[in-house]
């Protein structure tokens, strides 16, 4: 439906004309507010590379005096700097202005502010001579990249001589563009705080509270702070014995001064994926595992315009998911990307290079707290909102939808990664590509062939990847359709137009049907709640749900109503506009007693039981010792017994108590292989068998458990050494040499000496194994 989603946003549009600007010299009689303006001094700038910095009034943009950078350089050089490490107060993404005054008629090829990061990224802004005005003061600007790291490692800037240059340029008046004024970071901030390495989502020295996740099988995890000021100290409490869920980090920062502050994360370690909860096609029906289960759902489209990766508000989606669960609302459809403006990077070309670090963020606690609160999410990836006018980016966008590399960029750097980061999560129950790509064709006048080659490789990809459900939110039946009751043209998202568009690939067919429907929209094709999917139009081998519908109920009819004769007429779930409000047609006082009263009656089909779908064993032992090498998703294994061995006895225990364990096998051993099966059955009756080959072999221990010499063990004695050698005295005639097999099936013949003579004398212990295999010790005895 063409609406307006959202109230009018106002853009301003910015655009530098140029990095110089020349400023006449009366400027240097106002007051310097600048972050350095070397009122008193040089404020820690050193020259290098040819250069000498002090203070000077000579010149002065501003304020009484300017930093002079005296240069003795012969040729032409590219070392001159004056530069300040450790820079403090600088903010990534900021732009910042440096004025700079040059005398005429130097060999000066350009001048250049630049920085540094944390990782020694460099940024320059680099000006050449012939364009800044001679003898006059000169703004050259510098914006530091938004992904700079911080603490930052340098500020300053470099002066390109041509040729032999002794001489002088000034540097004053170093801020923000507009000499707005820089607030110094408290002595008793971070500049960087992370968690397993990694820097939190969203930091800044200024921000005291955020949201990290991780994993479901992290126990512990190591929180690092690093102060802005190196006399500051940083104690970190929590990140110890996690327990699964939310768990509160604190990090107390004191400075010198012994001011305080306190840095909070809430550290989430996200529930266990998996579970027999999955959604599945079964014909016509969704299955929550083995369950059959309807979608009694609603839209949650957005909180914030671009929540993910823009103005997440983690408490409004907890209190709001719990809010649908009370009122028996089992599913929402929620917006990952509202036009595409914040949280995906695509350039002007329209190339998709992946996500920002605070969108994954972010995602990660829509869906931690879907989880938490069984409601399933339809999440819907872009809209035609991506693509109208009135969305600054449009072109970007469209530039994307319009070149088939392009695409492939973001199925392949956005689409992939999304999939494969979500998917064992449960409630991730479907992927909805586009919001109403009718509205691309019909107003943005796009063609359907591009839309339909983007939606088919986003389903190879999905369905290439992972189990989740795919659908396409179309606006109006008539492009859903070859059989609706007026102006149907044929169904732009069937088998045949995804799979003809990626050379006739199956993974590109749709799950289930999602059209959407508002009142205008019956005068043609009438009220689909009170038709069945295939009356509508729909073909009917798949399941099909109602994806948008107003919430104040389709006319003549209450919302409760419409629920009920969308199940009775087999659409398999329906999913009002909103359930928070975002515009006016409706919100939770709508769904709510709507949806709780079609859950009163099907609860079972709105909140199916989860069975546990664990088939798997915590261990697997035969007599009585764990197998070599068991791992719980490993189920193939082999192992020797000896040769004489009759029966073994295999004890499996599973990791699920609800789980049973059945063992076939052991007894009567053959000669030849034997096999031992363990199968597992899980409480939902998923089932895994664990297969263990169990071969009789002779023993092939040809070596020594003992080796004596008159009763005594032979000194250093091991059983992989084969050569010993001991002394005897001179009087000694005789020896006693004595050995035991490591394996008792083996056999043991000592040669022995009956009669020592003077010198050395060797005595040899060989030892058969079962198999035949031997080894042969020797001592030299040496008497005398």
């Amino acid at each position: 439906m063409n609406r307006t989603r959202r109230l009018a946003a106002l853009f301003l549009i910015m655009s530098m004309i140029a990095a110089m600007l020349a400023i006449p010299a009366s400027a240097n009689a106002t007051t310097d507010t600048a972050l350095f303006n070397f009122e008193n001094g040089s404020q820690s700038f050193t020259g290098t590379g040819g250069a000498a910095l002090s203070a000077s009034s000579e010149q002065a943009y501003a304020g009484a005096q300017s930093l002079k950078m005296s240069v003795n350089v012969t040729g032409a050089s590219t070392s001159p700097f004056a530069k300040l490490s450790n820079p403090a107060g600088l903010a990534a993404g900021s732009t910042y202005e440096f004025h700079i005054w040059v005398p005429s008629g130097a060999n000066i090829a350009g001048i250049q502010p630049y920085m540094m990061d944390k990782n020694w990224s460099w940024t320059g802004a680099l000006v050449s001579y012939s364009s800044l005005t001679k003898d006059s003061w000169n703004t050259l600007t510098l914006t530091i990249p938004a992904a700079a790291l911080n603490p930052f490692n340098e500020l300053g800037v470099q002066l390109q001589t041509s040729g032999d240059f002794n001489g002088s340029i000034y540097i004053d008046s170093i801020g923000l563009v507009g000499g707005a004024p820089v607030e110094t970071p408290s002595p008793a901030s971070l500049s960087d705080l992370r968690v397993n390495g990694v820097t939190v989502a969203g930091f800044s020295d200024k921000n005291l509270s955020y949201i990290a996740h991780v994993p479901n099988a992290t126990t512990s995890a190591a929180i690092t702070a690093a102060t802005t000021d190196s006399a500051a100290t940083a104690v970190v409490s929590g990140g110890s014995n996690l327990a699964v869920g939310e768990n509160e980090v604190s990090v107390l920062v004191t400075a010198k001064d012994l001011t305080t502050k306190t840095y909070t994360i809430k550290l989430i370690r996200d529930l266990p994926g998996g579970g027999s909860n999955h959604i599945n096609v079964q014909g016509t029906k969704f299955y929550a595992g083995h369950e059959p289960i309807w979608f009694n759902g609603a839209n949650t489209p957005w909180d914030n315009w671009n929540d993910f990766g823009g103005d997440f508000d983690f408490s409004f989606w907890d209190t709001h998911f719990q809010q649908l669960h009370d009122n028996g609302v089992n599913a929402t459809r929620v917006w990952i990307t509202s036009n595409g403006e914040v949280g995906i990077d695509i350039d002007e070309s329209g190339h998709v290079s992946g996500a920002t670090a605070a969108h994954w963020n972010d995602l990660d606690s829509l869906f931690y707290l879907a989880q938490k609160h069984g409601v399933y999410i339809m999440a819907t990836l872009m809209s035609f909102d991506h693509m109208k006018d009135s969305h600054p980016n449009y072109n970007s966008w469209r530039n994307m939808l319009m070149n088939d590399a392009n695409i492939d960029s973001y199925v392949t750097n956005y689409v992939i990664p999304f999939t494969n980061r979500y998917k064992d999560n449960p409630y991730l129950w479907s992927i909805d590509f586009m919001n109403e790509p009718d509205w691309v064709f019909e107003e943005s006048k796009l063609p359907w062939e591009q839309l339909q080659k983007l939606f088919a490789k986003m389903n190879v990809a999905v369905h290439g990847n992972s189990h989740v459900l795919t659908t396409v939110g179309i606006a109006m039946v008539k492009y859903n359709s070859g059989t609706c009751t007026e102006g149907c043209q044929g169904n732009k998202v069937g088998d045949t137009e995804l799979m003809g568009a990626v050379g006739g690939n199956a993974l590109a067919k749709l799950d289930f049907w999602a059209p959407h429907y508002y009142d205008w929209m019956g005068q043609y094709w009438g009220v689909p709640m009170y038709v069945t999917p295939e009356q509508f139009g729909l073909s009917a081998d798949r399941p099909a749900v109602i994806g948008e519908t107003a919430a104040l109920g389709t006319t003549g009819h209450k919302l409760e109503q419409d629920y009920f004769s969308a199940y009775a007429n087999g659409w398999q779930g329906m999913m009002p506009w909103t359930s928070n409000g975002v515009d006016w047609l409706g919100d939770l006082t709508k769904v709510g007693p709507a949806a709780s009263s079609f859950y009163s009656q099907h609860q079972a089909l709105v909140f199916p039981p989860i069975h546990s779908n664990d088939a798997s064993l915590s261990d697997l032992q035969i007599d009585g010792v764990t197998v070599a090498g068991f791992s719980a998703g490993t189920t193939s294994y082999s192992v020797e017994v000896p040769i004489k061995t009759k029966e073994v006895t295999v004890t499996a225990t599973a990791t699920d108590a609800k789980s049973t364990v059945t063992v076939v096998g052991g007894a009567k051993l053959k000669k030849i292989p034997n096999t031992v099966t363990v199968l597992v059955t899980a409480e939902d009756g998923t089932q895994r068998t664990y297969t263990l080959t169990v071969n009789r072999v002779k023993s092939n221990v040809a070596s020594l458990s003992d080796l004596q010499v008159n009763g005594v063990q032979v000194t250093g004695f091991n059983p992989n050494v084969l050569a010993y050698s001991i002394q005897l005295p001179s009087e000694a005639t005789s020896v006693s040499v004595t050995a035991t097999a490591l394996d008792a099936q083996a056999k043991v013949h000592i040669n022995n000496v009956k009669k020592l003579k003077a010198g050395a004398n060797t005595i040899t212990v060989r030892v058969k194994a079962e198999d035949g295999t031997e080894l042969t010790y020797s001592i030299i005895v040496t008497r005398g």
